[in-house]
């Protein structure tokens, strides 16, 4: 099948390390090792696409803030359609596979324009996140294209369930299916010990470690960790991340006395993540109690492929993940005595937790690799393209 991969998000280059530009590159990858020729359509990062595919990368228009960065968004999409028509004409996809972007129209008229099957993948509802998250000021505009997409698609793919619920009544009536995010296999298939991965990352070989690997945003409750650790006065907590609420978190660290127990990691190459995570005792998910949780977050994936004890937010489509515990410690969502509670039991039972994460780590390689989805997904898009052909 020829398949067109598409995002025109300003805030997901092609490559990147952030967890977006993850998941294009690697579904990308994966659908293209099972043999699909595969078009890469994008914004291009630092440095060049993967391997085994054709690709086009627009520029990126720089940073900004405010209305001058919705301005640039929009843009962006014009942009890629631009630069993207001829070449994608060539290419004569049967279907554009495109990820729901701020304002993003650029798949849904390529695919009309190369009269390609249109499916829309949705992580979230960009519109109110957006709205929520970052003071959007042409919400009508977005809520109005956001919905043009969706209810215009032949098939929408959402990462939970509960997207699914919020897409369905966002753009009722179109035909959705659920296809949770995942890890690249081949990355964790050899893990160093926790004493060589501490050594290798500087961390401390000799107490109690719990760490977070991914980007410091409002809405990943870091906030719970830091004061969790108030409560476990051994424990250390190591963050591998950067972002805009890193600031916050060192002075709430300051003010609880924890500051010399944080040890900020930085961003690091995804390469390591394997190695960070396989270095902490206990990998945490520390999301706050927002309302509507739709995400499918992949360091959650990472974390079981990891053999890591998880301890994390009883949430959405996490509690689904780890079978309502099964794979990993839940806590109350924003609370940070139950997620030292939550902390405090996988260091009292080593033995117990480690065997949780093993079997977690089997089960992880059986069903949720990257290669895994792609196979499935394969199978959504080759039926949507036969009901789109019929219909």
């Amino acid at each position: 099948m020829r398949i067109a991969v598409l995002c025109s998000d300003t805030g997901i280059r092609i490559p990147d390390t952030k967890g977006a530009s993850l998941h294009v590159q690697a579904i990308s990858s994966a659908l293209a090792a099972m043999g699909n020729d595969v078009m890469l359509i994008g914004v291009a990062g630092h440095g060049g696409p993967p391997g085994g595919m054709d690709a086009v990368l627009v520029q990126h228009p720089g940073w900004s803030k405010g209305i001058r960065r919705e301005l640039r968004k929009l843009s962006t999409v014009e942009r890629v359609v631009h630069e993207a028509r001829e070449p994608l004409a060539r290419f004569a996809p049967e279907v554009v596979y495109e990820r729901l972007a701020l304002f993003g129209t650029a798949g849904q008229r390529l695919a009309a324009a190369t009269r390609a099957v249109h499916v829309v993948e949705v992580n979230a509802l960009l519109a109110e996140e957006e709205a929520q998250w970052r003071g959007l000021k042409l919400t009508g505009l977005a809520r109005r294209r956001e919905r043009f997409v969706l209810k215009g698609a032949h098939l929408r793919v959402v990462v939970s369930d509960e997207a699914a619920a919020a897409v369905d009544a966002a753009a009722p009536d179109g035909p959705t299916a659920v296809l949770p995010n995942g890890f690249d296999g081949s990355m964790f298939e050899s893990l160093p010990s926790r004493h060589e991965a501490r050594k290798f990352l500087g961390l401390p070989t000799d107490r109690p470690l719990v760490g977070f690997a991914g980007s410091l945003r409002p809405w990943h409750g870091l906030e719970a960790a830091v004061d969790a650790l108030a409560e476990l006065p051994t424990v250390f907590l190591a963050v591998a991340g950067e972002g805009e609420v890193r600031t916050g978190l060192e002075k709430r660290a300051q003010r609880l006395g924890v500051a010399e127990r944080v040890l900020w990691v930085g961003q690091l190459p995804h390469r390591l993540i394997p190695g960070f995570l396989a270095a902490v005792d206990a990998a945490l998910l520390p999301y706050p109690a927002l309302p509507g949780f739709a995400f499918s977050p992949l360091k959650l994936y990472e974390y079981l492929a990891a053999g890591t004890p998880v301890v994390a937010s009883d949430l959405g489509q996490i509690r689904t993940a780890l079978e309502g515990g099964r794979w990993g410690g839940l806590v109350r969502a924003g609370d940070p005595a139950a997620l030292a509670a939550g902390i405090r039991r996988v260091l009292d039972d080593p033995v117990q937790a480690g065997q949780i994460a093993a079997d977690a780590r089997r089960m992880a390689f059986r069903e949720h690799t990257w290669e895994r989805r792609a196979r499935t997904l394969t199978e959504l898009l080759e039926g949507s393209h036969v009901h789109a052909v019929a219909g």
